[in-house]
């Protein structure tokens, strides 16, 4: 009588023993999927700060306080016949921008606070040269796409960019250093 006794409770001790591991394993494998989980998302949270930070050295490089004063110039008195002489530096700066933005590699406050100013002001006064580049190339509205999306989410409820606004931010451009 007692060895029959003895089985079913090392039985259900073993039982037991199974269902605490189990539940210990299954908390084990939660912990580890989130902290994965944060970890990811500060990895991704480190990477946009850092992406930011580069674009933000190259927006206030020698290279491109040159590029944003030249092309402030030229777009003063933008004639599409004058279309070969624009350089595309700072285009081509706030199409990375955009595309970085879209596919979520920035930090987007970090990236409005110092990009959303000079992106609304810029893309207004290059859209001339984005839709005669864009002609020139079968309609292909996929030229400057990303800027101009990007400079169109930058764009406060209720901003005004009129044409004076316009004129002394490229006069601004043209007298940086």
């Amino acid at each position: 009588m007692a060895e029959s006794l003895i089985v079913p409770v090392a039985e259900i001790s073993i039982a037991m023993a199974t269902g605490i591991l189990a539940f210990f394993t299954y908390r084990l494998a939660n912990e580890t999927h989130k902290t994965t989980q944060e970890a990811r998302a500060a990895s991704f949270r480190q990477i946009g700060v850092l992406t930011w930070l580069d674009l933000e050295k190259r927006f206030d490089s020698t290279e491109m306080k040159l590029a944003r004063r030249n092309l402030a110039a030229v777009m003063m008195h933008y004639q599409p016949h004058a279309h070969d002489v624009v350089s595309e530096t700072v285009l081509n700066f706030f199409e990375s921008v955009g595309i970085a933005y879209k596919t979520g590699y920035l930090d987007k406050e970090l990236t409005e606070s110092s990009f959303s100013f000079y992106a609304c002001r810029w893309c207004e006064i290059l859209k001339p040269y984005i839709e005669e580049e864009r002609k020139r190339h079968n309609n292909d509205t996929s030229i400057y796409e990303d800027f101009s999306d990007f400079a169109k989410a930058m764009i406060k409820p209720g901003e005004i960019i009129d044409k004076s606004e316009l004129r002394r931010f490229l006069e601004d451009e043209h007298r940086a250093r």
